[in-house]
């Protein structure tokens, strides 16, 4: 009885079992989280979530059954990912290899045993400020379009309206430069402060956009802030460095920066 009922489970598994991987069925790509990505975003990975069958090995002599542990491997277009996790009942994570364009990617799932699926248009990239929602302290690599598109558009308006609305894109040479509002006192290293940013130049009360933050040492957290509201960028940062001093510096897509006054940091007590 122990015998036949071994044998039932390896039918129920798999009809079949001990069958190569090409008397399988093709696995079947169900969902790619998110569907869209900023171009380069730093440490940006997908979400893979598939259907699969497996060969089941059943020994009849000594009464087990046992399926094969796989493993499997995924591209984009033609460039592979690096599989971070797989789980073969049907999860697996790829970071999105760097140097992707903008558009849409098809995405391959293979399995070890050969077997493969592909699901076109998987994975839309998209540039900064084109309409993706910016969820990532970093959120990636800063380009032009975070300052507005970089299409041909004349001065942004035109005689007759009297120049560029609230609402136009920020072009290039809109924004000369930026401005801390003064770091006074000492600052604890790991530990929140507040800065204020403003934008300068003859259109800095429309400037809604984002800003990259750096520091003259140590490491700054978060990378990005944004975005800002008619010019002015407020946002709690931290630094971590060695004590002694230190500069922050901003800066746009289209290389407009600015710093801030040299301040002091303390080590943690």
């Amino acid at each position: 009885m122990r015998r036949m009922s071994l044998a039932l489970l390896g039918a129920a598994l798999v009809a079949g079992a001990c069958t190569s991987g090409s008397d399988l069925p093709d696995p079947s790509i169900v969902s790619v989280e998110p569907a869209t990505l900023l171009v380069n975003a730093k440490d940006a990975s997908l979400t893979v979530r598939f259907d699969a069958r497996y060969g089941v090995a059943v020994d009849y002599g000594k009464e087990t059954a046992s399926d094969r542990t796989m493993s499997g491997r995924i591209w984009l277009d033609d460039t592979e990912a690096t599989v971070t996790h797989f789980d073969p009942e049907g999860v697996a994570i790829a970071t999105v290899p760097k140097g992707l364009g903008a558009g849409s990617h098809a995405l391959r799932l293979r399995l070890d045993d050969g077997r493969e699926d592909v699901k076109k248009d998987a994975l839309d990239l998209v540039p900064p400020g084109h309409g993706q929602e910016e969820t990532d302290a970093d959120a990636g690599v800063l380009v032009e379009t975070d300052a507005g598109s970089v299409e041909p558009q004349g001065d942004g308006g035109s005689p007759a309206d009297g120049g560029p609305l609230p609402g136009d894109p920020i072009l290039k040479g809109d924004i000369t430069g930026y401005g801390f509002e003064p770091i006074e006192g000492a600052r604890m290293s790991r530990e929140a402060f507040s800065i204020t940013v403003r934008a300068e130049g003859p259109r800095a009360p429309h400037f809604n956009g984002s800003l990259e933050v750096s520091s003259s040492r140590g490491k700054v957290k978060p990378l990005k802030i944004g975005p800002c509201e008619n010019g002015v960028c407020t946002a709690t940062v931290t630094v971590d460095a060695s004590a002694g001093t230190v500069q922050l510096t901003v800066m746009d897509g289209y290389g407009t920066t600015g710093t801030s006054n040299t301040f002091t940091l303390d080590a943690p007590p």
